[in-house]
């Protein structure tokens, strides 16, 4: 899904993926209308494959104020943090706030963190799924984040001054959202990370830009 919605900032016109089993699994919940998934010709011709070893890839970042700004995040642990915010349509996701859950469970966060589930279904699970006995919303709470917003775009875009999450001055956050332009979560000099959910929560418990296998 972010490598579909992401695939302008690597200079494509579009991405798409061939839909799995999972997700029309999950179109078909969802709807009762009919559709044709779209798929490729498999004779079609390809200018180029590559294979990568998911398994050597490290936790990594996006320094302001690009997408494409790649670094490891150990090599950015001198990097203070005024914020942290897990959310929006890229990093809002329920397997994102369990992936936050687990590393913020027993754990306190050190910087304002902020929580904006993508849809109803997601703020849903915070509220009903648990982790040893405890709801994510519950170990949201016992870790100091603040409460948990409604569910939509949040300060992924901005916003009016009074948008939940959204910065006014030079604040240094580290987001799961998609994107870090100047302005992108309001103030024009605040420097935005990207990064993911197990990043950003044990950013939040440090307040630097952590390495989650440290947490792990």
């Amino acid at each position: 899904m972010t490598i579909c919605n992401m695939a302008v900032e690597a200079g494509a016109k579009n991405g798409i993926f061939a839909a799995d089993d999972k997700a029309l699994a999950y179109v078909r919940a969802r709807t009762k209308k009919p559709f044709e998934p779209l798929v490729g010709d498999p004779d079609a011709p390809v200018k180029a494959e590559y294979t990568y070893d998911l398994g050597a890839l490290v936790p990594c970042v996006a320094r302001p104020h690009c997408p494409d700004r790649y670094a490891p995040a150990a090599d950015c642990a001198d990097v203070k943090l005024d914020r942290a915010y897990v959310g929006s349509c890229t990093g809002g996701k329920i397997e994102d706030f369990e992936m936050a859950a687990r590393v913020l469970n027993g754990r306190k966060v050190a910087i304002d963190t902020f929580l904006v589930p993508a849809t109803v279904e997601v703020a849903e699970a915070i509220r009903t799924r648990e982790i040893g006995g405890k709801t994510w919303e519950r170990i949201f709470a016992e870790a100091g984040c603040i409460p948990v917003s409604a569910p939509g775009c949040a300060a992924c875009l901005g916003g009016p001054v009074d948008t939940f999450g959204r910065t006014h001055g030079n604040e240094v956050v580290i987001s799961t959202t998609n994107r870090n332009f100047i302005g992108r979560m309001g103030s024009k000099t605040a420097p935005i990370y990207l990064a993911s959910p197990l990043t950003v929560a044990a950013s939040a418990i440090s307040g630097h830009i952590t390495d989650p296998r440290e947490f792990l």
